[in-house]
């Protein structure tokens, strides 16, 4: 039985297994036999070995497919960028990674191989289906199919083999070369545990300077000049280039909403029928913030959600399930699991399924036609004639670097390549796929590369200088107040005196957030430092001075560091290593000779 449902799953763990191991595939298609530097195939080269297009593209081609079968059928020009460059980055990855495994000499012997697939097996095989019980690998049916004969299943296990010996072991082994030169000492582990668990508890005064007028403060025109002269480079921008677009936004229609409402209905009538509420909102709730918890929303009070769904929520009776409702976010099927008074206020705890209003294939076809017919026109008679006849808005972009976002539009890369290849007054005939639309587009100017004026960026730099004088105002203030707090009993008879407000904090240690300050090293650091009633010196930070005076300190327990200290040096270790990983490939990145040819294509 566990042999027919192992067949039955072959050709899904093969797929995985073969995208797992892709990068050993990559390896050898990819190497450059001909001594050629540059050719029409080819995406790119690591350190002289070629990226060929057409695995490129297999690569590519696979992971839309994967976002697709995850639901995500609209992918818009902003998404296939994201997927093309995290093909890019995962192929130069594994080849580096393949290039430094080759350079040490690391390979796996056949009896590390046996020893992985008999008695720890890679979580790729603990997955398949049918090696589980229950939903949990069952080692026992796991050995029973390595051990089995069946010559059907055996390209099954030279795959699994493959993995085992080419990526997965050597891989490992190089991680461990890595990690073997990190270390943790012993006050290591002792400092993160304080860090973690000392506290204090402290009085502040803040000295804001926002609380000077910028009238206070002179900033003359010599300053502004000096300031532009000493910082020319922060003023550099690349050539920059700005479109007229015209917009042909996805607006669900009727017959899409009808569609959506449709859909509800059809879950409504399933969730009568007995089915579980959670495994549907799973399947099938477009709110990312729920659906993975079955649509659990947990207690909320009346005004939390919008209006529609909250007054269908609290006059339903717990245990039933309402809707379709129909609110600014959607279409919604609730199910109300509890209500509750608390603190006066009526609460519902409840579940929910949402389906958003989104256009259709067709709808989208049908915005892509008008814009077709559109961009033909404006080629022929302008482009403004042609918007102009068909009632169209021209929106104007402000300019833009290439490669850079686009507001109005978002990013877009096969937009970006148009514009910063093209010349001014060149018009797309086919119109470019967007989030919000189809979009057709016209060059409308080319601002060339340069510095700033000095006129565009005045204003900006003697703000910036108005708020550094303001800082260094309210820092003197801070001193002068400091310097009459000659014993602890001071700080709260002169903040009384002049008018200043004392803030006190509960316990905090060095790694939590204190609120109204926030996770600042200058605050918590000086603070720390002090001692029970001792005031600190003036202490500048970004938002402005604070005048700190500790009221309480809570040392570690020696006792519980003792008992967790071990687990902690793990831990610690674990992330060093992990770091120590990161940097050392970060280092033979920058190290390698990278060529992306991608944009030559």
């Amino acid at each position: 039985m566990v042999m027919k449902k192992m067949r039955e799953h072959t050709k899904t763990f093969l797929v995985i297994l073969v995208l797992a191991f892709v990068g050993t595939i990559i390896f050898d298609w990819g190497m450059n036999v001909t001594g050629i530097k540059k050719r029409p195939n080819v995406a790119g080269e690591v350190n002289g070995e070629e990226i060929k297009w057409d695995q490129f593209n297999r690569r590519y081609q696979q992971l839309v497919e994967n976002k697709r079968e995850q639901g995500q059928d609209n992918l818009s020009d902003n998404d296939m960028m994201q997927i093309e460059n995290q093909v890019w980055d995962e192929i130069v990855q594994e080849i580096l990674i393949r290039q430094e495994i080759h350079r040490r000499g690391i390979v796996a012997t056949d009896s590390e191989i046996v020893m992985i697939l008999k008695n720890n097996p890679p979580k790729i095989l603990r997955d398949v289906q049918s090696f589980q019980t229950d939903g949990k690998f069952d080692m026992q049916k796991y050995r029973a199919a390595l051990t089995d004969q069946n010559p059907q299943n055996q390209s099954f296990w030279l795959q699994a083999e493959d993995y085992v010996r080419n990526f997965m072991l050597p891989y490992q082994k190089l991680q461990e070369q890595i990690a073997a030169s990190v270390f943790v000492t012993p006050e290591e582990v002792r400092w993160n545990y304080i860090k973690q668990n000392e506290k204090i508890k402290v009085q502040y005064i803040f000295f804001d300077p926002n609380n000077i007028s910028d009238d206070e403060v002179n900033v003359d025109n010599s300053e502004i000049e000096k300031y532009y002269r000493d910082h020319e480079k922060k003023y550099h921008e690349p050539e920059k280039r700005k479109i007229d677009y015209v917009m042909f936004p996805f607006v669900p229609t009727a017959n899409d909403s009808q569609a959506v409402f449709s859909d509800a209905k059809d879950l409504m009538k399933r969730i009568k029928n007995g089915e579980d509420f959670a495994k549907l909102a799973k399947s099938y709730s477009e709110d990312p913030g729920s659906a993975q918890k079955g649509g659990e929303l947990g207690f909320f009070g009346k005004g939390t959600m919008v209006k529609q769904f909250d007054d269908a929520a609290f006059s339903a009776k717990v245990g039933t399930v309402v809707g379709p409702i129909k609110s600014s976010f959607g279409i919604h099927i609730i199910e109300v699991e509890e209500k509750k008074v608390e603190n006066g206020e009526e609460k519902v705890r409840a579940r929910h399924i949402l389906l958003k209003f989104t256009t259709s294939s067709q709808t989208e076809s049908d915005m892509k036609t008008k814009a077709s017919l559109f961009a033909m026109d404006a080629m022929e008679m302008g482009f403004s004639e042609a918007a102009s006849r068909d009632s169209l808005k021209i929106e104007t972009s402000p300019f833009f670097i290439e490669g850079g976002f686009i507001p109005g539009i978002g990013f877009s890369r096969t937009i970006n390549q148009f514009v910063h290849k093209s010349k001014i007054g060149d018009i797309r005939e086919e119109p470019f796929y967007t989030d919000r639309g189809y979009v057709v587009a016209k060059i409308n100017d080319i601002q060339p590369e340069r510095t700033k004026p000095l006129a565009d960026v005045s204003a900006s730099i003697k703000s910036m200088l108005i708020r550094e004088k303001k800082i260094e105002e309210i820092g003197k203030y801070c001193a002068g107040v400091r310097s009459k707090m000659l014993v602890t009993a001071d700080f709260q008879t002169i903040a009384e005196k002049d008018s200043l407000k004392i803030t006190e904090t509960n316990q905090f240690s060095r790694n939590d957030y204190i609120p109204q300050v926030g996770k600042d090293p200058d605050f918590t650091g000086t603070a720390f430092g002090l001692n029970v009633n001792k005031i600190s010196h003036p202490v500048k930070t970004a938002r402005g001075y604070y005048l700190i005076k500790v009221i309480e300190k809570v040392p570690i327990d020696e006792a519980n560091f003792e008992a967790q200290k071990n687990t902690l040096r793990q831990t610690i270790l674990s992330r060093k290593q992990q770091q120590a990983f990161i940097d050392w490939f970060n280092d033979l990145k920058a190290k390698a000779r990278i060529k992306d040819l991608r944009q030559n294509a």
